[in-house]
């Protein structure tokens, strides 16, 4: 059952990506109609998104060593994808910092975080696609 499961990655890398993109969007419209409840949402997204990129890189990197693949985009996306996972985990506590010590700061930071850690996602994908799509490196012939 487990090798049905393999490969993982292509299996939950989407999960994070909208997860980061949706809190972008739930935070853009918080910031448009001044509604807390979006701004609650692309909290809560932004942090499972966050969470989910850990195992989502971890899998990634299963899948390089089991395929044993070694590929100059594979190194952008993978040099992007752990970009993306370590600025968004270590961002969670400054974030929950100024949240609770400076909360006027919180907003106008998440938002740069939010927008930093997008253009990121961005580029992972971007790679991954490439990857795959363009040079078809790690799909069965």
């Amino acid at each position: 059952m487990f090798e049905q499961l393999i490969p993982l990655h292509p299996k939950l890398v989407h999960f994070p990506i909208a997860l980061f993109i949706s809190a972008l969007g739930f935070e853009l419209l918080a910031y448009i109609l001044r509604k807390d409840p979006f701004h609650k949402t692309a909290i809560y997204l932004f942090t499972a998104a966050a969470l989910m990129s850990f195992v989502v890189v971890q899998t990634g990197l299963w899948e390089q060593a089991r395929l044993h693949l070694n590929h100059p985009v594979l190194t952008e996306h993978r040099l992007y994808g752990l970009w993306t996972m370590w600025l968004s985990l270590l961002s969670l506590p400054i974030l929950w910092w100024l949240r609770t010590f400076l909360p006027k700061y919180f907003r106008p930071v998440f938002l740069v975080v939010l927008i930093a850690v997008s253009v990121l996602v961005f580029l992972t994908a971007h790679e991954g696609g490439e990857m795959v799509y363009e040079d078809g490196v790690g799909v069965e012939k």
